[in-house]
C-alpha cells in the first residue's frame, strides 16, 4: 500500500484549532453499503454510485431514443462534452433527470436509517467498525464540523443536500453534551441567487459552487437563479467570470484559512487554478488534500515513482498530501483525535 503521509501534521492542525474550510467533493457521496430496508440499493455493477459517470448513464437513458444514438454519445470520450450534448437533448428536462437519480438512491431517511451503524461506530471507533457504517464519510465530516469549532463553512461541488441532513441526523440523535456538539448548529445550503438576511452566529454555510438540486419535498430554486454547472460551457463561463461569487468566495477562502480538499480529484484544472490564484496573492495558508489508498498496492515500480512523484509535484504548489493506506484508516484517526480533544477538555 502507499505509505501514511503527512497525517499527523493535518491531525495537529486539528489540534491547534486552525481557522479551516472544507473543500468537497463527490466522493463524499460514496457507500459500498445500504442500510435494512434499502440494500436493495446496492448493485453489483456499482450503478449505484453517486458519480460522474453514472450521471452520465442517468442522462443518456432519458435522452437516447435508439440504441444508434446511445451507441453515438457513448463514443464522445470528454464526459463534459457528453453532458453538454444530453444538456442540449434535454432541454429543461435535465434539472429533474438529476434529481430523481440524487434522492432516488440517498435521502434524509435512507441517512436516518444509518444512524445506528454510526451510533455502534461511535461507541467502538476502529477501522473494521467504521467499515460498516454506510455514507460512512458523509457522517464522520457531520461530526468533525460538529465538533471542531474552527470550520467556518463548506465549499462543495455536489448539487445535494446530504451534508446538511446528516448534521441534522446527528443533532437530532445524538447526546450533544457527551460528543461536544454545536447544539444549535443550523446548516443552510447556498446557491446561485440565493438571499437570506436572517443569519445567527449558529448558521454554517453550505456553499455549492456548481448549483444546487433541493428535494422534491422543498421549494425549488427559480431556474433563473439556479446555475448548475454540468458541461463544458458552464465550465468554462464559470472560469471566465472572475467576480462570480463562486471564485471570489474561494479564493478568499483560501487566502484566509487552512483548506480541506477531501474526495474530489486534485487534478481538477478548477480546484488548482483557485489554488493558485490564491497563491499569487501571497497567501501563507496550508491547503491539505486528504486522500485513501484504497486498492492501490506498490508491486509494480511506476506505481512507487507515480506516488512520488504526485506529491513532490503538490508539495510544489503548496499542498499537502494527506495520504492513509486506506479511507477507513485516515476518518478513524481524525475521529480519534477528537475524541481525545474532547477528554482533555473535559478532564
Amino acid at each position: 500500500m502507499y505509505p501514511n503521509l503527512n497525517i499527523d501534521d493535518f491531525l495537529d492542525a486539528l489540534k491547534e484549532n486552525k481557522a479551516m474550510v472544507l473543500f468537497l467533493g463527490s466522493g463524499t457521496d460514496f457507500t459500498d453499503i445500504y442500510p435494512e430496508p434499502y440494500s436493495h440499493l446496492k448493485t453489483n455493477d456499482n450503478t449505484h454510485l453517486l458519480n460522474w459517470h453514472n450521471l452520465l448513464n442517468e442522462l443518456e437513458k432519458y435522452a437516447c431514443v435508439s440504441e444508434e444514438d446511445q451507441n453515438a454519445i457513448s463514443q464522445i470520450e470528454s464526459n463534459s462534452m457528453k453532458a453538454a450534448v444530453l444538456k442540449s437533448i434535454l432541454g429543461g428536462g435535465y434539472i429533474p433527470v438529476i434529481q430523481n437519480w440524487l434522492y432516488s438512491r440517498c435521502n434524509y431517511e435512507i441517512l436516518e436509517a444509518s444512524y445506528p451503524d454510526f451510533k455502534k461506530y461511535k461507541d467502538n471507533p476502529t477501522e473494521e467498525t467504521l467499515a460498516s457504517v454506510p455514507f460512512a464519510t458523509l457522517f464522520v465530516l457531520a461530526d468533525l464540523i460538529l465538533r471542531q469549532t474552527s470550520i467556518r463553512c463548506v465549499v462543495t461541488q455536489n448539487y445535494n443536500n446530504f451534508l446538511s441532513d446528516v448534521i441534522k441526523i446527528l443533532l437530532k440523535n445524538s447526546d450533544k453534551e457527551l460528543y461536544g456538539y454545536r447544539k444549535n448548529l443550523e446548516p443552510v445550503d447556498v446557491y446561485d441567487g440565493w438571499r437570506d438576511e436572517s443569519f445567527t452566529e449558529e448558521t454554517f454555510l453550505i456553499y455549492h459552487v456548481h448549483g444546487y438540486i433541493p428535494p422534491y419535498h422543498e421549494i425549488q430554486p427559480r431556474p433563473e437563479s439556479n446555475h448548475i454547472v454540468l458541461s463544458d460551457e458552464e465550465f468554462y463561463q464559470l472560469s471566465r467570470d472572475v467576480y462570480s461569487w463562486q471564485n471570489t468566495s474561494q479564493i478568499y477562502f483560501l487566502t484566509h484559512y487552512t483548506c480541506v480538499f477531501i474526495g474530489l480529484s486534485m487534478e481538477d484544472l478548477t480546484s488548482l487554478r483557485l489554488i493558485r490564484h490564491a497563491q499569487l496573492d501571497r497567501s501563507s495558508e496550508k491547503v491539505y488534500w486528504l486522500r485513501g489508498s484504497d486498492g492501490l498496492k506498490l508491486e509494480a515500480d511506476i506505481n512507487t515513482i507515480k506516488f512520488r512523484l504526485i506529491v513532490e509535484y503538490f508539495t510544489s504548489q503548496n499542498i499537502s498530501v494527506v495520504n492513509g493506506r486506506n479511507y477507513n484508516y485516515l476518518y478513524n484517526e481524525i475521529f480519534l483525535t477528537l475524541n481525545q480533544k474532547e477528554n482533555q477538555y473535559n478532564g
